[in-house]
C-alpha cells in the first residue's frame, strides 16, 4: 500500500530593514547623478564661454590687421596702422559681457644690428613704427590681466589672453617684401632669391639696388604640330651685401586654342574683361554680357576655356571709365577697321578661319570655329586673360655678347632708358598713335651693339677657331599704360615717394612700369642672306622646353658678309609660334639685322633664279608654321609664313620636299597649283617632293589639305 507524502513549504517575507537599504542606494546613485548633470552643465558653459572668449579676441585682431595705410588718419575715415593703440571695450554676448583689455607694444627695426627693439632709430621719427606685439585679453565677470586665468567657482567667470605680432605692411601689400626707402634694407622677413644666369636671364636695372629679369620662356607643345602653350616669370627682387631678397613675381603662360564663337543670348552669357596692372598688381577685370567663345575640343591646353571665353571685346561694365576705354579691351592698339560695327558680335574685334585654300576668312555667325592666341597672367592663383602683348623692340647679339659685366650694363641701360624715353613721349593720341621705342643708335648717347651693322659684324670661324655660334635674340615687352597708371609713374618721376604716389615701399617710375625684357632665341624664325652660304642658321619647329635648334649660324662654305635676320610677331602669336590669325600679321612682325663675316677656303656654289612662296594650312588643327623644308638642286629656307629658294645654276632637276606636317588617324596632302608633285607620303611621316622651276617663280604657295587636293 503506496502513501500519499505531503510536501511542507516554508514562506519567507522582506524585512524593513532591506526596503530602507535599497531606498538609501537609490538615493545616493541619484544623488551622483545630479552632481555629474551640474558638473556637466558648469563645464559646457564654462567652455562656451571660452569659446566665445576666444573667438573675439581673434576678431579684435583680425580687425587690426585690416589697415589700410600706415599713417594715422586724422578724420578717422580710414583705419591705419598707427591706431593700432591700447584700449578697452565691453561687449555683450548672449547673456554676458566680456570685457576685451588690449595692450600694444611698438617695435622698431634697428639695420645696424639687425633686429627689432622698443627705440626709434637714431634720428628716426618715433612714429614710424615698423612692427607691433598685441595681448588681446578677454576677462568675463573677474576683469583684468592678473587673476591668473582660473575660473572661479561662479558659472562663467574666467579669462584668456592672446598675443600676436601685427607688421606695417597692409594685408594688401602683405605678398610684397616692403622697404626702407633710405637703406634699401629689408624690414619684412625676406625670401631669398637666386638670379638667373646671363646670358638667358638678364637683369635689368631699377634703381635703389632692385632689379627685374625674365625667365626663358619654355614651350610646351600641346599636340605634334598644333597648339602651344608657352610659359615664363618675369621676377622683381633687391640685391645687396646681404645677397638677393625676392620682391614680386609675375608669372605669365601665352597659349594658342581653337575656339568656337558664340553671341551672348542670355545675361549670365559672356566674358571677363583683361587683366591689367595697376601699379602694385594685376587687377582681375569684372564679368560683362559681350561676345564669348568655348573651347573646340577638350584635346587642348586646360586654359583654352577660359582664352575662347574672354579675349573678346564689347559689352559694358559698371567699371569702364569713359576717358580710358584702352584699359577694357584685349589690344588697346587695334586699327578701328579691325572691329566689327553690326551685327551680333558688334564691338567685338574680327576672328577668322582659313577656308580650304589657307586663305583667311572671316567668322561672323555663331558656332563657326577660329584659332585664338591669348596672354594670361596668374591672379590669386588662378590665371586669367591680360592684354595682349606688345614687343617693342627686338635685338639679336652674337654668341660672346651679354657674358661680361659691362655687357649687361650696356644693355639694362639701354632697356631702362629706352623704356622710359617712351613713356614719356606718351600724348594725348595714346593708345591710337603710340609712341615708339627709341632704337639703339638713335638714344643718346648713341647705342652700338656688336654684329648691328656692317662696320663691326661678327665672324666665322670665330677667334676659337668655331665653326658655329649660337645668335641670341631679345624682345622688350611693355604693357598698355592706362591713364591711371602713367599718373602715378609721373608722381614718382616728378619726385614723389611711393607713399604720396599711392605705391607704398616704390621709389622709382621703373618699378611700376609693366615692361619686361624676354629671350627670344628659340621663338623667333631665323634666316640669313645669301641662303645657306657662307653661312646656314638653323630654324627649326618649335618642340617641347626648346628642345629644337634656331639661331645657331654653321659655317659651310665661300666668302661673304652675310646677314642673318631674326624675326617673330610682336604680340602673343610670337611666343606660341602660331599661324597668321588675323590680317595685320605682316604688319605685327619685328625683324631684327645681324651682321656677319664669313670666310672658308670652299668655294659656294653658283644660283640663279628664286622661287619663293606662301605654306598655309587649311586643316584645323595643323600649323603650317611647322612644316619643315629640304631640296636638292637648291638651297631653302623657312621664312615666318613660307619658304624661298635660290636655284642652283648647274641643277637639271630641282627639288623641294615639304614634311613635319604629320596628324594621327587623318591622310594630310601638301598642295600646290604651281609646283609640280614629283612624289608623295600619305602614311606618317608625311612628306611631299615638288618639282622646282628653273626660273623665278613668286606666289608657288603650299597648301596643306585634308584627303585631297581637290
Amino acid at each position: 500500500m503506496i502513501k500519499h507524502m505531503k510536501w511542507k513549504s516554508n514562506q519567507f517575507g522582506v524585512s524593513m530593514l532591506e526596503v530602507l537599504v535599497g531606498i538609501a542606494i537609490f538615493a545616493l546613485g541619484m544623488l551622483a547623478l545630479a552632481q555629474l548633470q551640474g558638473n556637466l552643465a558648469r563645464s559646457s558653459g564654462d567652455a562656451n564661454a571660452r569659446t566665445a572668449a576666444i573667438n573675439l579676441a581673434e576678431e579684435t585682431i583680425e580687425s587690426f590687421r585690416a589697415f589700410g595705410q600706415v599713417p594715422s588718419d586724422p578724420a578717422g575715415i580710414k583705419a591705419a596702422f598707427n591706431d593700432i593703440v591700447d584700449s578697452s571695450q565691453t561687449i555683450p554676448v548672449g547673456n554676458v559681457n566680456y570685457t576685451v583689455f588690449t595692450d600694444v607694444t611698438d617695435y622698431y627695426f634697428q639695420s645696424a644690428t639687425d633686429d627689432f627693439d622698443l627705440s626709434p632709430p637714431a634720428g628716426g621719427d618715433p612714429s614710424d613704427i615698423d612692427m607691433k606685439v598685441v595681448d588681446v585679453n578677454v576677462s568675463w565677470e573677474t576683469p583684468g590681466f592678473n587673476t591668473g586665468g582660473a575660473t572661479t567657482a561662479t558659472l562663467g567667470s574666467g579669462e584668456i589672453t592672446l598675443t600676436d605680432v601685427i607688421s606695417s605692411v597692409t594685408t594688401l601689400s602683405g605678398a610684397k617684401v616692403a622697404l626702407n626707402a633710405t637703406t634699401t634694407q629689408l624690414y619684412a622677413p625676406p625670401v631669398g632669391y637666386d638670379p638667373g644666369q646671363n646670358p638667358d636671364i638678364i637683369p635689368i636695372q631699377l634703381g635703389d639696388n632692385k632689379f627685374k629679369e625674365s625667365t626663358t620662356p619654355l614651350p610646351d607643345v600641346i599636340r605634334q604640330n598644333e597648339l602651344v602653350e608657352t610659359k615664363f616669370d618675369v621676377v622683381t627682387y633687391l640685391q645687396n651685401a646681404q645677397g638677393a631678397a625676392f620682391l614680386r613675381r609675375e608669372e605669365f603662360l601665352a597659349v594658342s586654342c581653337g575656339c568656337t564663337l558664340r553671341a551672348p543670348t542670355a545675361d549670365d552669357q559672356g566674358g571677363r574683361r583683361p587683366t591689367v596692372w595697376d601699379g602694385e598688381e594685376y587687377t582681375e577685370g569684372e564679368f560683362v554680357r559681350k561676345v564669348y567663345g568655348e573651347t573646340a575640343n577638350n584635346q587642348q591646353s586646360i586654359y583654352c576655356d577660359l582664352c575662347c571665353r574672354d579675349h573678346h571685346d564689347g559689352g559694358s561694365g559698371a567699371n569702364d571709365q569713359a576717358g580710358d576705354p584702352g584699359r577694357g579691351l584685349v589690344n588697346p592698339f587695334r586699327e578701328s577697321m579691325d572691329y566689327l560695327t553690326s551685327g551680333a558680335f558688334a564691338g567685338d574685334h574680327k576672328h577668322f578661319r582659313r577656308d580650304n585654300n589657307g586663305a583667311l576668312a572671316l567668322v561672323t555667325t555663331s558656332g563657326a570655329g577660329y584659332v585664338e592666341a591669348c596672354r594670361m597672367i596668374r591672379k590669386d592663383g588662378f590665371f586669367r586673360v591680360a592684354q595682349d602683348l606688345r614687343q617693342e623692340g627686338l635685338n639679336s647679339f652674337p654668341e660672346d655678347y651679354l657674358d661680361g659685366d659691362s655687357e649687361l650694363t650696356e644693355y639694362s641701360s639701354y632697356v631702362t632708358g629706352a623704356v622710359a624715353q617712351l613713356e614719356a613721349d606718351i600724348d594725348a593720341n595714346y593708345p591710337s598713335v603710340p609712341p615708339s621705342l627709341t632704337a639703339p643708335e638713335d638714344m643718346s648717347p648713341t647705342v652700338t651693339f656688336p654684329a648691328s651693322s656692317p662696320a663691326n659684324p661678327t665672324v666665322l670661324p670665330t677667334a676659337s677657331g668655331a665653326q658655329s655660334q649660337q645668335l641670341r635674340a631679345r624682345g622688350i615687352y611693355v604693357d598698355y599704360l592706362s591713364d591711371d597708371l602713367r599718373a602715378i609713374v609721373d608722381c614718382l618721376d616728378l619726385g614723389g615717394s611711393g607713399e604720396s604716389c599711392g605705391v607704398p615701399g616704390v621709389s622709382s617710375g621703373l618699378e611700376v612700369l609693366p615692361f619686361f625684357d624676354v629671350q627670344l632665341t628659340w621663338l623667333a624664325r631665323w634666316t640669313e642672306e645669301p641662303t645657306n652660304f657662307p653661312v646656314d642658321v638653323t630654324n627649326e619647329a618649335i618642340a617641347d622646353n626648346n628642345a629644337h635648334s634656331r639661331g645657331l649660324a654653321q659655317l659651310t662654305s665661300g666668302s661673304d658678309d652675310p646677314v642673318v635676320y631674326s624675326e617673330i610677331h610682336s604680340g602673343n602669336l610670337g611666343l606660341t609660334g602660331t599661324d597668321p590669325i588675323d590680317q595685320a600679321f605682316a604688319y605685327n612682325l619685328r625683324t631684327y639685322d645681324l651682321h656677319m663675316l664669313a670666310n672658308t677656303t670652299q668655294p659656294p656654289p653658283s644660283t640663279g633664279p628664286v622661287v619663293s612662296g606662301l605654306i598655309v594650312s587649311a586643316v584645323a588643327g595643323v600649323k603650317a608654321s611647322d612644316v619643315e623644308i629640304s631640296a636638292s638642286g637648291a638651297h631653302c629656307d623657312r621664312t615666318s609664313t613660307g619658304f624661298q629658294c635660290y636655284i642652283e645654276t648647274a641643277a637639271t632637276s630641282p627639288r623641294l620636299t615639304v614634311s613635319n606636317y604629320d596628324r594621327i588617324n587623318r591622310v594630310l596632302y601638301a598642295c600646290s597649283t604651281v609646283l609640280t608633285v614629283e612624289a608623295r607620303q600619305t602614311s606618317i611621316p608625311n612628306w611631299t617632293r615638288f618639282i622646282l622651276p628653273t626660273e623665278t617663280t613668286n606666289g608657288a604657295d603650299i597648301v596643306i589639305r585634308e584627303n585631297s587636293c581637290s
